[in-house]
C-alpha cells in the first residue's frame, strides 16, 4: 500500500540539473566551541547565507539567478538549477549555478570572514522541492567535494567541461589546478578586491597553521591547506 495514495499522484521523477555541493571547513569545530565563542561564527554564516540567496529572490533578485534553489544544512550548501532543453537557455542556467557559486565562495574568503571552502559542481537527474532533494546528480557533487577536492577548493565534473569550453562567457569560471583537475574559478566574479582577498587569504593561512586549528575536523593536512592558500 503506497503512503497517502489517495491524495498524492506519485508523479514526481527527476530531470536533468548543475548542481553544485558546497562544504564550508571548520564549522563542525566552531560548532563544539562554548557557547560565547559561537555567536560570532552562527552569526557570520546566517547573515553569508540569507544575503547570497536574497540574490536568487524571484522579484527582488538578480534576473540570470531566478530560478535557483537552494538547499542549507549548517556547513553544507547545495546549489541547484533544473537545466533547459534550450541550447542558449541551458548556457545561461549553467552560468547562473556557477555565478551563485561564487558569490558563496566569495563571500566566505573575504577579509570580513576568511573561511575555507570545499566542493563540486556536477550536471546530472535531480528532484527537489520544498520537502526534499534527492537524485544522483547530488552524490556526485558530494562524491567529487569528499573525494576529489581534497584541497580547499570546488571542482568541476568533466561532464560540464564540453559545455563550458563552447561559451567564453561560462569558460572564465574554468581553470586547471596543478594536478589537472577542473575547479570554480571564482575570482572570476570579483574585480579590484585584491587588499579584501589578501586579508582574508592570510587569515586562512594563519588559522591552517594553528596546532589547535578549527580544520582539523577534515583529513586534509594543515600543510597541505597552508601551501594550496600561499
Amino acid at each position: 500500500m503506497n503512503i497517502r495514495e489517495a491524495v498524492d499522484k506519485y508523479n514526481r521523477k527527476t530531470s536533468q540539473y548543475i548542481v553544485a555541493y558546497l562544504d564550508i571547513l571548520g564549522v563542525a569545530s566552531r560548532m563544539s566551541q562554548d557557547k560565547k565563542s559561537q555567536i560570532l561564527p552562527l552569526n557570520k554564516l546566517h547573515n553569508l547565507y540569507k544575503s547570497t540567496i536574497e540574490l536568487t529572490n524571484k522579484t527582488n533578485g538578480i534576473k540570470f539567478l531566478r530560478g535557483i534553489k537552494i538547499k542549507i544544512f549548517s556547513d553544507n550548501i547545495v546549489i541547484t538549477k533544473k537545466l533547459s532543453s534550450n541550447s542558449s537557455e541551458r548556457i545561461l542556467d549553467i552560468f547562473s549555478v556557477l555565478n551563485c557559486a561564487s558569490h558563496f565562495q566569495t563571500s566566505f574568503v573575504g577579509d570580513s570572514v576568511g573561511w575555507l571552502v570545499r566542493g563540486g559542481i556536477t550536471i546530472g537527474e535531480l528532484f527537489i522541492d520544498n520537502t526534499i532533494i534527492w537524485g544522483s546528480a547530488l552524490l556526485r557533487a558530494y562524491e567529487l567535494e569528499k573525494n576529489i577536492a581534497i584541497y580547499p577548493r570546488v571542482v568541476i565534473d568533466l561532464n560540464i567541461l564540453p559545455e563550458l569550453k563552447c561559451n567564453k562567457e561560462i569558460s572564465d569560471y574554468l581553470l586547471l589546478d596543478f594536478d589537472g583537475v577542473p575547479f570554480l574559478n571564482y575570482m572570476h566574479i570579483w574585480h579590484y578586491a585584491g587588499e579584501i582577498v589578501m586579508n582574508g587569504f592570510n587569515k586562512m593561512k594563519s588559522e591552517a597553521r594553528k596546532t589547535n586549528s578549527l580544520y582539523t575536523d577534515k583529513n586534509i593536512p594543515k600543510t597541505q591547506l597552508a601551501y594550496e592558500l600561499c
